[in-house]
């Protein structure tokens, strides 16, 4: 046996014994021998190299923030919707949430801390009292928790007369309908039996089902408004159900008063909460 086989043969089972012991630490000290290969974290936990959300519309929010970032493009956005103001009319802005976002240190959602935050930013343009905020939840969908998202919607609206009141609503996700205090009732109003009408033939015809969700104010105890909302989306479905719509296509249930749409704090805000909401879901 020569000189260089037993070199060999003696190197072979010192390098493994030092790679069994090495190996497992290495981990530990991967920044010492390659910094290249540790990617340091930025101070908002985002690693380096990996590339941020960038927002490409003029206004958007972040999950759990009621922070409005807004690009360029976001004082066209404000001119266009502020030119549509008349001598009277009002300016509605609805803040979206998700359910499942972390609940403000005040007011009942991120829907109202949001609106809130947009009826700032137009306060140079129209006065403070000509601005209704709003909150509407929306279905969470994938990415919105690491991207920005649309959470808010403007719309004008004329200012309606005592005695006249909007009983049905219709928006692009969802139809409203109103109901008076204290009863699962609706409003009478030939609107709304027209509407009804409309969609149970829709129905009938695609196949599509219909959710009903409840709502209600604050007034009263959790459980009695829980009921009550339950109590309203009974009743709208009954009458689907009597214009001809399959019992199976139809469910319904409640929220009570823990989805406000508007400040409980005066009787319009209050008026606007109690309410059934009609969602259209498409036959899979």
């Amino acid at each position: 046996m020569n000189i260089l086989t037993k070199l060999l043969l003696w190197l072979i089972p010192v390098v493994l014994l030092a790679w069994l012991w090495f190996g497992p630490w290495y981990p530990s000290w991967e920044h010492l021998f390659c910094p290249q290969c540790h990617a340091e974290e930025s101070e908002d936990g985002t690693a380096a190299g990996q590339e941020e959300d960038v927002l490409s519309m003029p206004l958007g929010f972040k999950w759990d923030d009621p922070t409005p970032y807004t690009t360029d493009a976001f004082a066209g956005f404000k001119k266009d919707i502020l030119s549509k103001m008349n001598k009277d009319n009002l300016l509605e802005i609805t803040g979206f949430y998700f359910e499942e976002e972390a609940k403000p240190a005040e007011g009942d959602n991120l829907g109202f801390a949001r609106a809130a935050q947009l009826k700032g930013l137009f306060a140079d343009g129209i006065a403070a009292d000509r601005i209704q905020v709003r909150a509407r939840v929306q279905d969470e969908y994938d990415g919105v928790r690491t991207k920005y998202f649309k959470g808010a919607d403007f719309r004008w609206v004329e200012v309606e007369k005592k005695d006249e009141v909007v009983a049905v609503d219709t928006f692009p996700d969802r139809t409203i309908i109103r109901f008076p205090y204290n009863s699962s009732e609706r409003i009478k109003n030939p609107q709304i039996e027209k509407y009804l009408k409309e969609v149970a033939a829709r129905i009938k015809a695609s196949g599509e089902q219909i959710r009903l969700t409840g709502h209600t104010d604050n007034k009263g105890e959790d459980a009695y408004n829980t009921e009550l909302g339950r109590q309203r989306a009974e009743a709208i479905r009954k009458l689907l159900i009597s214009n001809g719509v399959p019992d199976a296509q139809v469910a319904a249930d409640s929220k009570g008063e823990s989805q406000p749409e508007a400040s409980n704090d005066t009787e319009a805000g209050m008026e606007q909460n109690r309410r059934v909401e009609l969602r259209l879901i498409k036959k899979n």
